[in-house]
């Protein structure tokens, strides 16, 4: 790689030698085109762990939300199947959905202003139930739980939003969210790895992981969870593995891929599946400030944005708990993914990533040649 380019490497070795993560690869592009690429560390804290490689798989953790589930959902607005301004009480059948969900519509689902709390702690009543049940709880536990505010009122990020997404997906295309999203945006994009890995249907184990190196996460957060293939989030976990919050895995490279055919889309430069007209609804703030369906925005406040300060206003991204993260710059075109296991080290090491990931952008934007600042 070009010796411009050093700096980002040294600041992603430097990661790992403080302690931030023990696992890292990083990926900075420029209107589609990678231009860099490295990892650093080992897989695990445990003695003999294998090194990082750019082949070397992550739990992306709430990066599954805008890069599956919105998604799936812009797949089937484009086909004409469903809209945003469609309310649960239209789509989703059932006793199970109460007269307070009935109204929520899918974009204020996308755009965490449905008034539903942050999380909960499904996974244990999950984990209770049958395992041929548990795969439908997440949402039906999302729609019992009663609103914090009124919809359209606040913006409050929420995992439930997504697990009610989730039974959108699955009702209007007839399958489940995984299988959607292989067959109708992965592979036609010639993203042959990245995906979900479902659990065993009757024991919530061994998902099949085809001798693939994984980045450990979280160890001993659900008895008999493997941190290494296996979903760190505990409702997710419980669900099967299969969830609209979280559950999705990948490599640095094709998670760059996908954002470049976005970019692409987006300027009107890409082929089918994605189509111009239905990636542009998904791209835009539904108001200033706010997100957009699916995707975070950098945070106007300098030290709350995750993305620096060089990334312009119309840029769109997203973090995931694990330590992983994505910055698209509509408008000047940088790309950056960082993929991390910074909780394998512990849920509540987060300092450490919350100042690296600011500093890196920066760092990336600077070797981009773009050193304004918009915060």
């Amino acid at each position: 790689m070009p010796d411009r380019f050093t700096p980002l490497t040294q600041l992603l070795e430097e990661g790992w030698d403080q302690g931030i993560y023990t696992a890292a690869v990083a990926l900075v592009g420029l209107k589609g085109k990678l231009l860099w690429e490295h990892a650093a560390g080992r897989v695990s804290r445990g003695p003999g762990a294998p090194a990082v490689t750019l082949d070397t798989f992550f739990d992306l953790a709430s990066l599954t939300k805008p890069l599956a589930t919105a998604l799936a959902v812009m797949l089937l607005v484009d086909e004409g199947t469903l809209s945003l301004d469609r309310t649960l009480g239209q789509i989703l059948p059932g006793a199970w959905l109460p007269p307070d969900k009935k109204p929520l519509t899918v974009q204020s689902l996308l755009t965490h202003r449905a008034g539903l709390p942050a999380w909960r702690p499904f996974y244990q009543d999950i984990l209770a139930a049958p395992p041929a049940e548990r795969p439908a709880l997440p949402a039906r536990l999302a729609a019992a739980t009663p609103l914090e505010y009124a919809p359209e009122t606040v913006t409050l990020y929420s995992d439930l939003g997504f697990m009610l997404l989730q039974a959108v997906v699955e009702t209007v295309s007839g399958g489940p969210l995984d299988r959607f999203c292989r067959e109708r945006l992965y592979r036609p994009l010639g993203l042959d790895t990245l995906g979900f890995n479902p659990l065993h249907p009757t024991e919530n184990r061994k998902p099949k992981t085809e001798n693939r190196i994984y980045a450990a996460t979280e160890t001993g957060l659900i008895s008999g969870r493997n941190p290494g293939g296996e979903v760190h989030d505990e409702n997710a976990w419980a669900a099967g593995g299969v969830a609209g919050h979280a559950g999705l895995f990948g490599r640095g490279r094709e998670v760059f891929q996908l954002l470049s055919a976005l970019y692409r889309t987006y300027h009107r430069e890409a082929a089918p599946p994605l189509r111009p007209a239905s990636v542009h609804p998904f791209l835009t703030p539904v108001a200033p400030g706010a997100r957009t369906p699916g995707f975070d925005v950098p945070n106007p406040d300098p030290a709350q944005c995750a993305a620096g300060r060089c990334f312009s206003p119309t840029s769109v991204g997203h973090l995931g708990f694990t330590g992983t993260s994505f910055w698209l710059d509509l408008k000047l075109g940088q790309m950056v993914v960082l993929l991390t296991n910074r909780v394998h080290l512990g849920r509540d090491h987060l300092d450490g990533i919350r100042a690296f990931r600011p500093r890196f952008h920066e760092a990336a934007s600077r070797v981009l040649g773009f050193t304004e600042y918009f915060r």
